[in-house]
Order: structure tokens, then sequence, then C-alpha cells
């Protein structure tokens, strides 16, 4: 199975190496478009708040916040307090910064790699900023809308927590982190957040160009057709497709669906509470260290999704 597995991969790249070898301009201009988008409107948000998170993190903020809300954390979702912390700081600057500080918190001894099992359920969200300003404002043009996308978002994820809390009760003694370094805790929190960022700006540029290939061969326009004559709406299923790939291109072309926020803000909230295969590669950069599991991960974005999804229904039933 895993050499089937490793073909199946070799396959794939040498696909996208051909494609990238005999149209080269097209799709360099599709990694420098994913650059461009990454420089502009990505690294300014996220590396402030990669830095920020790591100081916190290494001055034991997140053992005082962990002290604060152990008893919900605990009494809800099974977990250790230091997701108070972690959810907290994903909610504030959205993906992949849950994913980060759960590997953090690992490879610090905060908690154990089972503990991170549970807390990656219920800390891998996205941001207000992409939700409300992105999604809400720019793309729908309507303020409601990316507010119940962003509360349904929120609960869904706390949902999720509960339906991955697990049996095992977890130590019940605060892991403190190693006494603060006040020579290094600068140097080590940029080098960190700027290894972690170049890593996110590398993902998005060549997943840029693996839209570009896929919409080029015609392999979303074919599914999404194929959804169709199901009765499904064409324009929705391309968008999902998208999404499932890309999260920001997905809600865009989602958004432009025409089909009405009712039908349009579930949807949206269900791909942006799975977060696309290029968040998912992201956050596995960091979670890989943790001990999880791709195929953990995948399962416990797809059940967010779907709880997401219901909700959304729900709610857009009652308010559009």
């Amino acid at each position: 199975m895993k050499k089937k597995i490793r073909n199946f991969i070799i396959l794939f790249v040498a696909f996208f190496l051909m494609m990238l070898v005999f149209f080269p301009g097209r799709y360099m201009t599709a990694i420098s478009d994913g650059l461009l988008l990454f420089v502009l409107t990505v690294l300014p948000a996220m590396l402030p708040f990669f830095f920020f998170s790591r100081l916190l993190t290494s001055l034991d903020v997140a053992a005082t916040l962990s002290d604060a809300l152990e008893k919900p954390i605990r009494k809800l979702f099974n977990a250790p307090g230091v997701g108070g912390y972690i959810l907290t700081m994903s909610m504030l600057s959205g993906y992949p910064i849950g994913a980060k500080l759960v590997s953090d918190c690992v490879e610090n001894g905060i908690c154990s790699s089972d503990e991170a099992k549970r807390l990656v359920a219920f800390t891998s969200t996205s941001g207000p900023l992409f939700i409300l300003g992105t999604v809400g404002i720019n793309m729908l043009g309507n303020y409601k809308a990316g507010v119940i996308i962003l509360l349904c978002h929120y609960i869904g994820a706390l949902i999720n927590g509960l339906i991955f809390r697990g049996k095992t009760e977890p130590k019940k003694e605060n892991a403190k982190l190693p006494p603060v370094r006040t020579d290094n805790i600068l140097s080590e929190a940029i080098n960190s957040s700027i290894a972690a960022v170049l890593a996110v700006g590398g993902y998005i540029a060549i997943f840029n160009m693996i839209i570009m290939i896929v919409q080029d061969i015609r392999v979303l326009s074919f599914v999404a057709d194929t959804l169709s004559r199901l009765g499904l709406s064409y324009s929705l299923c391309q968008g999902t497709l998208t999404g499932l790939i890309e999260i920001t291109r997905g809600s865009y072309v989602l958004a432009a669906s025409g089909q009405g926020l009712r039908k349009t803000v579930p949807v949206l909230a269900g791909i942006i509470s799975f977060g696309g295969l290029s968040v998912t590669v992201q956050s596995m950069t960091f979670l890989s260290n943790a001990g999880i599991k791709p195929g953990y991960y995948l399962i416990t974005k797809l059940s967010q999704a779907i709880v997401t999804y219901a909700i959304a229904c729900g709610a857009s039933w009652i308010f559009f």
C-alpha cells in the first residue's frame, strides 16, 4: 500500500513538473501571483502574529493563561489548559497559527502528542480578518453574512472539540516552560517566525500554480459538471471544489456564484472550516513534529466542516 502511494505521488509530481517545463511562462506567472498575494496580504499580517505568539509562549504566558482557562478546557474538551491560550491565538490570527502553537507546546513539553490530538480538533481556525474583511465585506459585500460565518465557524470548532475529546484524562499538573533566557529570546522568536512564515508563502505560491493546472486540464469543470447533473448548482460545486484546494480562491468563486446568501453562506462556512489542502499542508508542516498524522488531521477538519455547515444552514434559514 505504501509503495502504491509513493508511486502515485511520484507520478503526481512528475506531471506537474512536465506542465511547468512545457508551459513555463503561464505557470511561472501563477507562482509569481501567489508570491505577490503572499507578500502583499499574508506576510504583513502573519509575521507579527507568529513573532509575538512565539514570544508569549517562550515567556510562559501560555502557562499563565492555561491556569485561568484550565477548568473549562479540561471539563469540556478533556484537554490541557494550554488549549485556551492556543484557541485564543488561533481565533485572533487564523490558520495555521493554531497548528504552530500546538507544535510549540509539544516541543516545549507543555503537552504530550496524545493531548495535542485533542487540542488540534478545536484550535485550528481561521481568523476574523479573513472572514469578516476578505469574505464578508470584500467578496460578499455583506458584513452580516461575515459575522454569521465567523460565529458558525467558531461554534463548529468548539463542538468538534467535544467530538474528539477522548476518554483518557490529561495529566493534572501544569507543565512549565524552561526558564526564559533573555539573551536569545528575541532572536529565537524572529528566526522561528521567519522560517514558519516563509514556509506558508511557499505553499501559497505552489498551490496557486496547482489550481491553475487543475483548471487548465478541466478536472474541476468536469467534476462540477458531473455533480450538477445530480441537481446541484454548477457554480456552487465549482466553488466548493476550488475551496477544497485553496480557500481564498474558492471563497471568491462561491461569492461570485450568484446563488444567494442562503445557499452560499453555509458552503463558505464549511470550506473555511475545512481549510483546504493548502492549509492542511501548511498545518502539517508544524503538526508532524507533534506526532500528529495527516490522516487524523484531515478527519478532524472534515468533521469540523460538516458540523459548521450544518450550523450555518440553520442560521442562514433564520437570517436570510
